[in-house]
């Protein structure tokens, strides 16, 4: 009998301690007005998370009033110890949620969490002097020195107590044959093997840390990594967001075989191309024209061969690429082709800039395609009684840039040195008049006449009267054209 009651007492025991929720799984604690994330499981609502006897969470339509008497849009029972942020309970109700039925009926409803759906985004970081930049567009010539930047809203889970103690954000790396490596070498003089998992951000944005004696996190000159395709993205592992979040696609990019026979594409020690494989322009020809669609006579770093003038359907915008420029696709590989096709509906790009009213808009692509230095962008805006600008439309921000462009040359033409392809929007100012093919001049001031007009006799008929006036009038305006 005493054994059974040591065992009893023992069995006691640790029911208790997996009740303490603060000090048994600090990860998971979740105190009043956390933020909670669509997907997470396991998590333990801490006092005053809700109110004396509720057991229920409510969520209530943005600008509708919280109090006892108002209906919310939605309840939830929920179990303090083991809470569920499911996807069919919550994930079409972001936002806050209050302790119900009692916390609402406070003079201050009680908040017991805010649920966002997670977002995050991985991108590469080229380690460049004087400081780096996002490497989407950037040439991966194989030496080139990498790192990632995280791009998340989770990062309150690791702000919690211990959240930076447990499973994180894990990056992976895809190369040719299959490979796929969670730790990359870096650039030290003893070089580290730098793991890219288990990252904690602590705020919206965080790069994986580089290590001391080291400039980057992934030197793509050492000899395990080959030239081809490599792809890069991430996973969420922590309070089973992973398996509702999935995968955090990142892109694909050529790590390129460093050397050329152009002077122009950048080389390094490591391996040389035995070919430029350029892809030859037509005999004899010095431009290649296009209208819509033109074919790039490039080499295999993008480097154009030929003058290449590009023409919208209408004849009314054209690019014009010089030879020797560089043309590289959103993978910074060698771009074969471009288009340029005016936009009937610019509504549907994004908001117009403040204070303009759109003329023409035109998108360039493939999208995110760059140029280096530049190419000449035209677009007819046929006279210049009015100020035009040009913009061009950021995807990442959702925002339209003003262009520096200018008119030049007395050819009707607005042109721009544009670096990068998308959509571009010529417009003018709203409180402008609307643009007209002729300008409009003042009424001349009509010289006295030198000697005195005679006037012939009043006629009897009103009809005489008004020929006379009508006659003066249209002497007036021919006097005036």
């Amino acid at each position: 009998m005493r054994s059974k009651l040591i065992i009893f007492a023992f069995l006691i025991s640790l029911v208790g301690i997996c009740m303490v929720p603060v000090s048994a799984c600090p990860y998971v604690g979740i105190t009043p007005g956390s933020t909670v994330f669509v997907g997470e499981e396991g998590l333990v609502l801490q006092e005053g998370v809700l109110a004396a006897n509720d057991t229920q969470v409510a969520w209530y339509p943005s600008g509708a009033l919280v109090t006892g008497m108002s209906d919310p849009g939605t309840t939830v029972t929920v179990n303090p110890l083991s809470f569920d942020v499911t996807p069919a309970l919550f994930g079409s109700y972001v936002g806050a949620w209050y302790s119900y039925p009692n916390g609402v009926k406070e003079a201050t409803p009680r908040l017991a969490f805010v649920v966002k759906k997670p977002e995050a985004k991985v991108k590469l970081w080229v380690y460049t002097s004087p400081a780096g930049k996002d490497a989407t567009n950037y040439e991966t010539v194989k030496g080139v020195k990498l790192g990632f930047r995280l791009e998340t809203n989770m990062y309150p889970i690791f702000d919690r107590i211990g959240g930076t103690e447990h499973p994180g954000i894990d990056i992976y790396v895809e190369g040719p044959g299959g490979v796929t490596y969670s730790t990359l070498y870096d650039d030290a003089p003893l070089r580290h093997s730098v793991a890219i998992t288990g990252l904690h951000p602590r705020t919206s944005i965080t790069y994986v840390p580089v290590k001391s004696a080291a400039t980057c996190v992934w030197d793509t000159g050492n000899s395990e990594y080959q030239p081809g395709e490599y792809t890069y993205y991430a996973y969420a592992d922590v309070n089973g967001i992973k398996n509702t979040m999935g995968k955090i696609l990142g892109d694909t990019f050529s790590l390129i075989a460093a050397g050329s026979t152009d002077p122009t594409y950048p080389t390094t020690s490591y391996q040389r191309r035995t070919s430029d494989e350029t892809t030859p322009p037509p005999a004899l020809l010095t431009q290649v024209n296009g209208t819509g669609t033109v074919t790039l006579y490039v080499t295999s770093g993008g480097i154009l061969q030929v003058d290449t003038l590009l023409k919208d359907q209408g004849g009314v915008a054209y690019v014009s690429l010089k030879k020797g420029i560089r043309a590289l696709n959103v993978k910074a590989q060698a771009l074969k082709s471009l288009s340029l096709i005016m936009v009937n509906d610019p509504q549907n790009i994004g908001a117009f800039p403040d204070g303009q009213t759109p003329l023409f808009t035109y998108n360039i692509s493939p999208e995110q395609s760059s140029f280096s230095p530049s190419v000449e962008l035209g677009i007819l805006i046929g006279d210049n009684s009015v100020f035009y600008n040009l913009y061009w439309w950021d995807v990442r921000v959702g925002k339209w840039h003003v262009v520096d462009a200018e008119t030049g040359n007395d050819d009707g033409y607005l042109k721009a040195d544009i670096t990068k392809t998308g959509f571009f929007m010529v417009t003018y100012p709203t409180e402008s008049m609307v643009p007209v093919s002729e300008p409009s001049f003042l009424p001349e001031t009509t010289a006295p006449p030198a000697e005195p007009v005679v006037f012939p006799t009043p006629m009897q008929s009103p009809v005489g009267v008004l020929g006379i006036v009508a006659g003066l009038a249209a002497c007036a305006l021919l006097k005036k054209r």
